[in-house]
C-alpha cells in the first residue's frame, strides 16, 4: 500500500470519464464487513500524536464479558477468510485464511500527517470496510481541495467497494437531525461515467486534528479538532 511503484499500477486503471468492470482494476477476493469499531485522535501540548483505532468486530464482539475485567471479549477471529465462504459474490482471499501467528485483514487506517518531519494532522474513523475511503475522504477533502477541517468532515461521502460494483452514497439524517447527501451534481456525473449509485443511511465516522499556522500571530498554531456529528460527536481540549 506504500508502494509508490504500485500505486502508479493502479493510477494506469484509472480513467476520469470512464468505469469498468471490478476485474479491470484486479479485484479477485471478497472483503470481511466488520462492526464493533472505535477511533480517537489526540495531540497534546507538546505535539505528541495518537491515532488508535480499535474494533471488537462486531456488535458487542464475542458476546462475552471477562467477569475479572469487564471487558467484552472481541469477536476478531471473524475477520479471516475462510475457504468456501463467499459473502460479496467474490471468493475469499487465501492470503487471509487462518493459520498460526497471523493477524487477520482490517480496514483499519489510523493516520498521523508529517511534513518536513513536523505534525499537521491526526485522522482516523470507524465504519468496517467503509474506514479506508472515510479517513481518505477527509484527508484530500483539506490537504488537497483546501477545505477547513470541519467542512472536511461534514462533507458528504461515497464508498466503493469493488464487490459489489456499486458507489453507496450518503443520504440519511442523523438521530440528532442533520442530514447528509451526496449533492445531485456529483451523482449525476458518477452515472454518466457508468456507476450505480445507491444511497446509504450510514457511513464511517472521522475524528480529525488539524495544527494550523496563525499568520497574524507571530507564527503560532493552533488545534483544530473535530468530531463526526453524524454520531453525535465533539472535541474535548485541557
Amino acid at each position: 500500500m506504500l508502494s509508490p511503484k504500485f500505486a502508479e499500477e493502479l493510477k494506469k486503471t484509472i480513467l476520469d470519464n470512464m468505469t469498468f468492470d471490478p476485474s479491470h482494476y484486479g479485484g479477485r477476493w471478497g472483503q470481511i464487513n466488520d462492526h464493533g469499531t472505535s477511533h480517537l485522535s489526540i495531540i497534546d501540548h507538546e505535539q505528541n500524536a495518537i491515532s488508535m483505532t480499535t474494533t471488537v468486530n462486531s456488535y458487542f464482539g464475542a458476546q462475552m464479558l471477562s467477569s475479572s475485567t469487564g471487558i467484552i471479549l472481541n469477536n476478531e477471529m471473524d475477520d479471516f477468510s475462510i475457504p468456501g465462504k463467499v459473502s460479496t459474490g467474490s471468493p475469499p482471499a487465501p492470503a487471509n485464511f487462518i493459520r498460526p501467528g497471523k493477524r487477520p485483514l482490517s480496514s483499519m487506517t489510523p493516520t498521523i500527517v508529517l511534513k518536513d518531519e513536523k505534525l499537521k494532522a491526526v485522522v482516523g474513523a470507524s465504519g468496517g470496510a467503509m474506514i479506508i475511503p472515510g479517513t481518505a475522504e477527509v484527508f484530500l477533502n483539506h490537504f488537497a481541495r483546501g477545505m477547513d477541517p470541519l467542512s472536511s468532515v461534514l462533507a458528504p461521502r461515497f464508498y466503493h467497494q469493488l464487490y459489489p460494483n456499486v458507489v453507496s452514497y450518503e443520504n440519511w439524517t442523523t438521530v440528532i437531525g442533520d442530514h447528509f447527501e451526496l449533492p445531485a451534481q456529483i451523482r449525476k456525473s458518477l452515472q454518466k461515467k457508468g456507476h450505480v449509485l445507491e444511497p446509504l443511511a450510514g457511513g464511517s465516522i472521522c475524528q480529525f486534528i488539524v495544527i494550523e499556522a496563525l499568520k497574524k500571530n507571530g507564527g503560532s498554531q493552533e488545534f483544530v479538532a473535530v468530531s463526526d456529528p453524524r454520531k453525535g460527536g465533539f472535541p474535548a481540549g485541557f
